[in-house]
């Protein structure tokens, strides 16, 4: 590393102790300056920002960039769904920036160039542990909403298949579960980020839900979501309702749909969850799962389904894995093929570079050597540019 402007100083003075004291400050300045020429001061802002917050418009001038979220925005659109480390650092900052990256991009034109009256394409994105999936999926979403879009995210599928607890008998279907918590839980974000959608899409038919209980038909999707929140036991049905409603109705050219599933590979294989007598229970016997795979088919249109493989709550597959045919086994492979793979990779020079200069901006990188040259690229090499990894590096400077 190298030394401080301190050491920098007092050494230059010995040096030149003979001078007259101006000039030993002249020459200190000078020695300073071209320390500062070594290891530039932080660039400014634009480097790293795009004042262009529509996601809509975002090209490939804008790859590498940070753009600003709204926070109201980001309490509607994500009411859940973003990655626990970057809300703790909306917190920090009091703002909500995200970089634009190349496979959101790629995303972004394979949605503007569909033709919604075909089958829904299946995307699926993927990469090592850390480099940004989430965060892509996140994008999409808000591209979506900006756009109009319903939005039905589930944002970590794994919580369904693992640690649940509670799991009922389902009165509907009596060989399957219900997770009541799981599915209320989903219920009332899923009512935040599209109370107005709610209000506009009509059941086209009548649900039962006990002996005086009903929703009728032409009434609005809302009232099925209510059902759901106000009756607990019920809340599992009533997810079944909501995604069999908008399923059958995506068609019709009111609304467009966007399914949007982070860790979808934990739809299939195995989980953690025992029935009564102590038996593993399989993923196709909890309600939510069944009905949550259906919406994985493309058997209809209007739409478009976006999702992510994880290696994170991955179940008994190696931590090394990330490939889909690793994640996914052979029956979530053929169940989603064909589908169109969207790889992340690790930060690119200039995504590195964005995100390490919006770190400095923020003040949140303190150490001393963390802002030299040096510092950086130590940094770069301990981060492997891995996201995650130098946002973890990032820290505790």
């Amino acid at each position: 590393m190298l030394r401080s402007l301190k050491g920098l100083l007092c050494h230059r003075l010995k040096l030149d102790h003979g001078c007259a004291l101006h000039m030993a400050a002249k020459d200190c300045l000078s020695a300073a300056v071209s320390q500062d020429a070594q290891t530039p001061a932080p660039t400014p802002r634009p480097i790293f920002y795009t004042s262009e917050n529509n996601p809509a418009n975002h090209g490939e001038q804008h790859e590498g960039r940070h753009y600003s979220i709204p926070l109201e925005e980001v309490r509607a659109v994500f009411p859940h769904g973003l990655p626990y480390r970057f809300q703790q650092q909306i917190k920090t900052f009091n703002e909500a920036f995200l970089m634009v990256r190349k496979p959101a991009l790629e995303l972004f034109s394979y949605l503007k160039s569909s033709n919604f009256a075909h089958p829904a394409v299946r995307y699926v994105i993927y990469g090592e542990r850390g480099t940004g999936k989430t965060m892509t999926l996140c994008h999409v979403i808000h591209y979506c909403t900006r756009q109009g879009w319903l939005v039905l995210h589930i944002p970590d599928a794994h919580l369904w298949v693992k640690n649940c607890r509670e799991l009922l008998q389902s009165s509907y279907k009596k060989e399957r579960l219900d997770q009541p918590l799981q599915a209320s839980s989903w219920l009332k974000n899923f009512k935040t980020s599209n109370e107005r959608f709610l209000k506009e899409i009509k059941t086209q038919r009548r649900y039962v839900w006990d002996k005086r209980e009903s929703t009728e038909q032409g009434r609005p999707l809302g009232e099925v979501v209510e059902q759901g929140l106000a009756r607990v036991r019920s809340a599992s049905d009533a997810v079944g309702v909501v995604l069999k409603e908008l399923k059958q109705q995506s068609h019709l050219g009111s609304f467009r749909l966007l399914v949007a599933v982070d860790g979808v590979n934990a739809l299939w294989g195995r989980t953690t969850l025992k029935k009564e007598d102590k038996s593993p229970v399989s993923p196709e016997e909890l309600t939510l799962v069944y009905n949550l795979r259906k919406m994985m088919m493309n058997d209809w249109t209007g739409g478009a389904i976006v999702t992510t493989l994880s290696q994170t709550g991955s179940l008994f597959k190696p931590s090394s894995a990330y490939l889909p045919q690793e994640l996914l086994g052979k029956e979530g492979f053929d169940a989603l093929d064909p589908f169109v793979p969207i790889p992340v990779p690790n930060y690119s020079h200039r995504e590195f570079e964005s995100c390490y200069r919006y770190y400095l901006d923020r003040k949140w990188l303190q150490h001393e050597n963390a802002r030299t040259e040096d510092g950086k690229e130590e940094l770069r090499f301990l981060s492997g540019s891995n996201p995650r990894q130098l946002e973890r590096l990032a820290g505790p400077l």
